[in-house]
């Protein structure tokens, strides 16, 4: 939650945008100036999409997409838990978001190739219903039998604590890892040190492998904006377990 909290503040459009707004309270001054300059420039290039692309490139570089027969080894399927969706009337106020239901559809697609079980990693805070709530009620509206659920967890680091000892209980220890390319790294770092064996499983890959270059890529996009916060949210999350943890 600290890195959440972090992230709220130093990451576009929040970041950039408070640099700026610094800079124009001391634009009396050269400094000032700069910054002002600065702010601005780093918020036009992170909606840009060659810079969106280029952040992820380096996070999705070493996770490729895996084929079915390569779980093999495997003895569970993980989920991780993205978010909720609120305000979803149509689905009695609450439901998972766009990007946990990317992660949901493809553990349920390895499920049925594989026929291992699936486990949905997502608390919540104490007033709210636990994320992996809503995820098993997507994955069984996609056929998937069995689910278990991890409840607990309150981010990556909870996710890979709490599965752990889910795991452990079931006298389990190799899962399939299912979640974003861009959050692989992060997430199969966290579920090694808990002593998981993680055969990574990435889904949603925002990088095309067509970019050819067109003059639009210039113009600042919401799309890009969102793509460059997500990498730029997964290098800080790497920085910051990896120094909090001591590793």
């Amino acid at each position: 939650m600290a890195l959440r909290s972090l992230a709220d503040w130093l990451l576009p459009p929040s970041g950039p945008l408070l640099l700026a707004l610094l800079g124009l309270l001391l634009s009396r001054w050269r400094p000032g100036r700069l910054l002002l300059l600065l702010g601005l420039l780093l918020a036009w290039l992170s909606a840009l999409p060659p810079v969106g692309y280029a952040l992820m490139d380096g996070l999705q570089a070493d996770c490729p997409p895996v084929q079915p027969a390569q779980l093999r080894d495997a003895q569970a399927i993980v989920v991780l838990g993205a978010g909720y969706r609120s305000g979803a009337d149509e689905f009695s106020g609450e439901t998972v978001n766009d990007l946990a239901l990317v992660r949901l559809r493809y553990a349920a697609y390895l499920h049925r190739e594989t026929g291992l079980p699936v486990i949905a990693s997502g608390g919540a805070a104490t007033d709210r219903e636990p994320e992996a709530r809503w995820m098993a009620e997507v994955l069984a509206e996609f056929g998937v039998d069995p689910i278990l659920t991890e409840s607990e967890a309150r981010d990556t680091w909870g996710n890979a604590q709490h599965t752990a000892e889910l795991l452990a209980r079931q006298g389990l220890s190799r899962v399939a890892l299912v979640s974003h390319a861009h959050h692989m790294p992060r997430a199969v770092w966290a579920f090694e040190q808990a002593g998981v064996t993680v055969l990574p499983a990435p889904t949603g890959a925002f990088v095309p492998h067509d970019r050819g270059w067109s003059w639009g890529m210039l113009r600042p996009q919401a799309n890009a904006l969102r793509m460059s916060w997500l990498a730029m949210h997964e290098y800080l999350g790497l920085f910051w377990y990896r120094w909090m943890r001591g590793d």
